[in-house]
């Protein structure tokens, strides 16, 4: 048995309808560009039972769960993003 490294996520579930590595990536990504502004983040979760991921939107300040988010809009939210970014160059 191969055990990949550590800093590699492999989520591929039945289901799913996203892959893991693109929203961590992407989740840090707008965490850093402060898309949701200077008092909120982004933080993945897993899932119930352990099963796929869950975006929360954190407040700064109260480390409060202000609102859940389905991975793929925050993939949705990265590409936007990008966008942006090209069309700015």
């Amino acid at each position: 048995m191969q055990i990949g490294p550590l800093n590699r996520v492999v989520m591929n579930l039945p289901g799913q309808s996203y892959d893991a590595g693109q929203l961590v990536a992407a989740t840090r990504a707008l965490n850093q560009a402060e898309l949701l502004g200077e008092g909120r983040w982004l933080k993945l979760r897993r899932g119930p039972g352990g099963k796929g991921l869950r975006v929360q939107v954190i407040d700064r300040n109260s480390d409060d769960v202000v609102d859940e988010l389905p991975p793929e809009e925050v993939l949705r939210m990265m590409a936007e993003l990008e966008k942006r970014r090209e069309e700015g160059r």
